[in-house]
């Protein structure tokens, strides 16, 4: 008669990064996100730049539509009191 032993190895979990690695590196990401976040005026700025840039490609197929969102880009700046 055979008998057969388990043996039942526990292997402790191993961490990518120490804990304070992991901290500091979310503590750097937090910190990097907050100075590369633009405020909102030139987040406006860009904004309109943009839609001047894509009335003047509209301009090109149909002035119309390219004339309403000229004005409308107008009403936008004009509330953003740029």
């Amino acid at each position: 008669m055979s008998t057969t032993t388990t043996i039942n190895l526990q292997v402790a979990q191993q961490r990518t990064a120490p804990r304070g690695a992991t901290w500091l590196g979310n503590a750097f990401a937090s910190l990097f996100n907050s100075f590369r976040a633009a405020p909102a005026e030139r987040n406006a700025a860009r904004d309109i730049r943009r839609a001047r840039e894509l009335a003047a490609e509209w301009s090109r197929r149909d002035p119309r539509s390219a004339a309403d969102l000229t004005a409308a880009i107008d009403r936008f700046e004009q509330q953003q009191g740029q």
